[in-house]
């Protein structure tokens, strides 16, 4: 087999292939054997039907099989040979016929890795926002416990309901064009942000603990956070069932007794800072590392193949499809829409040009993942999933997926190798409204800022 290779791009190689007669005789002869041992005609016993015969009824099919053949194993044989490190398979642009006594000839387009020479990674300049955890968070995070370790008590010394109550009940009725009946509606009367529509809080604030098919009228806010009912009428039948009171702990030592963690409530807004700090940490951390990545792929605007960019889209829409409860049908849908994968497509070839950056970045720097840092990082993911590391481990490895954590491992190693080496800068981030709200920022919208004379 004769293979001449030519750059058509960077991430893009022109094969051109000659398979000698004598491979493909070989090819024909193997193919038309196994097919006369299946070969059933009439007036031959089976298995000896003459390959003339079969030539003559099924030569076409037969050709065409082992073409496809020889282009198969031509291509991977050319591709470890000569170490394309293929990413798709071949799109073939010429294809001679196979004939007696010729050799068989094709040309055809792969989309290749691509080599990356240099690598421009050392001193990225970065910002990240400060630690910093104000006392108002941590009355919120001790707020919420406080929510925890509120009981619900039956009353007994009244008939009606207060904002310290919680409401079952029963609704039905419609809003807009659109019916609801729901026997099991349950509003805290003390957060109105827990209501299924807004209003009905205030609605059934001050009324009967008995309150049967009471008629309420509810006008939806125009921006309402659901488009679909915002600016619309509720017209609702209420039926209460069940009042209970909010028993809430007051704010002291007890409190943080009954927390387990804390003897004092010192103590507890210590423990709760130190929470907020740790989770607030994790995302900075991971801010940075996306910022680095993002300038990363800026610095070193590497092609991409298309068919890589194709992957990660695909890639994406069933991350999407996840997220939204794995509908195969939705997911077919978006992945045939050609504008979605034109608005993804950006974000997709950032994903695969950052692995790509890391990947050759790692290969430079000799980072590798042995089997102690790959088991960390299992028992991380085990412990998430409240499975035993063993177990997990098992799992992956029998369904391929250990590779693939140990490729992320190492991503994230030469990330932080990345990250490191970047000058970071540490800055609050902008006042967004602020910005909406300058004249600098009215100039770039295409409004206009008053003269000094005016």
């Amino acid at each position: 087999m004769q293979v001449r290779i030519e750059t058509v791009s960077p991430v893009e190689k022109k094969l051109i292939v000659e398979i000698p007669w004598s491979a493909v005789s070989t090819k024909l002869g193997q193919a038309y054997g196994e097919l006369a041992k299946t070969v059933t005609l009439k007036g031959f016993r089976r298995g000896k039907v003459p390959r003339s015969v079969i030539e003559q009824m099924f030569g076409r099919r037969v050709r065409a099989e082992v073409a496809a053949e020889l282009i198969q194993e031509s291509f991977v044989a050319a591709n470890s040979e000569h170490n394309l490190e293929a990413v798709s398979q071949p799109k073939i642009e010429t294809l001679a016929e196979v004939r007696r006594g010729e050799p068989f000839s094709f040309e055809a387009l792969v989309e290749v890795r691509g080599t990356i020479e240099t690598i421009d990674y050392e001193g990225l300049a970065l910002t990240k926002r400060p630690l910093n955890i104000s006392d108002e968070q941590v009355d919120r995070a001790l707020a919420a416990v406080q929510r925890e370790h509120t009981e619900l008590v039956p009353i007994e010394d009244r008939t009606e309901t207060t904002d310290r109550d919680v409401v079952a009940f029963n609704v039905s009725g419609t809003v807009g064009d659109q019916a609801i009946d729901n026997s099991n509606a349950v509003v805290d009367l003390q957060d109105p942000g827990s209501e299924p529509l807004p209003g009905l809080a205030a609605a059934l604030t001050g009324v009967p603990f008995d309150l049967a098919d009471h008629k309420i009228s509810l006008a939806i806010p125009e921006d309402y956070r659901d488009p679909q009912i915002a600016g619309k009428t509720a017209e609702l039948t209420v039926s209460v069932t069940e009042v209970r009171e909010k028993d809430i702990p007051e704010l002291d030592d007890e409190l943080a007794k009954d927390t387990g963690r804390a003897t004092t409530l010192a103590e507890l807004r210590d423990l709760l800072r130190a929470d907020l700090e740790a989770r607030m940490q994790e995302e900075i951390d991971s801010e940075l590392r996306s910022a680095a990545l993002k300038e990363l792929c800026k610095r070193n605007p590497i092609p991409v193949a298309a068919s890589l960019i194709d992957r990660a889209i695909d890639l994406q829409l069933r991350r999407l499809s996840m997220l939204l409860g794995g509908n195969d049908d939705a997911m077919r849908s978006a992945m045939g829409d050609e504008e979605m994968r034109k608005k993804l497509a950006p974000s997709a070839t950032d994903e695969v040009r950052g692995q790509l950056l890391l990947e050759a970045l790692a290969d430079k720097e000799n980072i590798e993942v042995d089997d102690e840092a790959l088991d960390a990082r299992v028992a991380e993911v085990a412990a998430r999933q409240d499975m035993s590391p063993g177990r997990l481990r098992s799992e992956m490895n029998r369904d391929g997926r250990l590779d693939d954590l140990r490729f992320r491992v190492r991503q994230d190693r030469t990330l932080d190798l990345v990250v490191s080496r970047a000058t970071v800068t540490e800055a609050e981030p902008p006042d967004e409204s602020a910005e909406a709200a300058s004249p600098e920022t009215a100039s770039e919208a295409g409004g206009e800022t008053p003269s000094e004379n005016e």
